[in-house]
């Protein structure tokens, strides 16, 4: 969780979480909140406005664009992608009740704070993986007959539909376990040719 916020907020953020967890994200209100934790509505506005604040600074605190934003020199591309991706998995995989906010736009088509986040993240995250991907086109450690955007998209989009399987099934599989099987096929897919 972020470092900034107050320990009352990471314990509102924790309960908003389980709320989810337990009833879906629709269960996340006010009211449900204040009766998870044993306070009244109003001493939960004092640390977030709105559940739309919550959500946002659940989205905030997931840190799920864990590409660094400046690229290490001493290790490879195709590493840094897997590390990525691994601790995507292990993020989910310790708390599914992520998935719920991370992939729950559909959900948020009416908070205009809620979009703008979402597709930040998304933007970010593109961003950071075309950038991960072009140095390793260029270090000629990924294949270079695919644009680095359509390579992003490809990766992106195999993670979050991975993700929102495990989640559709109802977490009937080791999603670290079958996470590593797919990485191995990732990492076929962009090695060179």
């Amino acid at each position: 969780m972020n470092a900034e916020l107050s320990e009352r907020q990471k314990e509102i953020i924790k309960a908003s979480l389980e709320l989810i967890s337990e009833n879906g994200i629709q269960a996340l209100t006010i009211k449900n909140l204040s009766k998870k934790i044993g306070l009244v509505e109003s001493a939960i506005y004092r640390h977030f406005e709105s559940k739309t604040q919550i959500l946002v600074s659940i989205l905030n605190s997931i840190e799920m664009q864990a590409m660094p934003s400046e690229l290490p020199k001493n290790i490879g591309v195709i590493l840094l992608i897997e590390q990525n991706i691994r601790k995507r998995f292990e993020t989910f995989a310790a708390n599914p009740a992520l998935v719920s906010v991370v992939f729950a736009e559909e959900l948020f088509q009416n908070e205009e704070t809620l979009v703008n986040k979402t597709k930040e993240k998304i933007k970010q995250g593109k961003a950071n993986m075309i950038a991960l991907i072009e140095k390793g086109q260029q270090e000629g450690e990924i294949r270079k007959d695919i644009d680095s955007e359509y390579f992003a998209i490809l990766i992106t989009g195999t993670i979050r539909m991975f993700v929102k399987h495990w989640k559709m099934s109802d977490y009937s599989f080791d999603l670290i376990q079958k996470g590593n099987e797919l990485l191995e096929t990732l990492k076929l897919v962009l090695k060179p040719v």
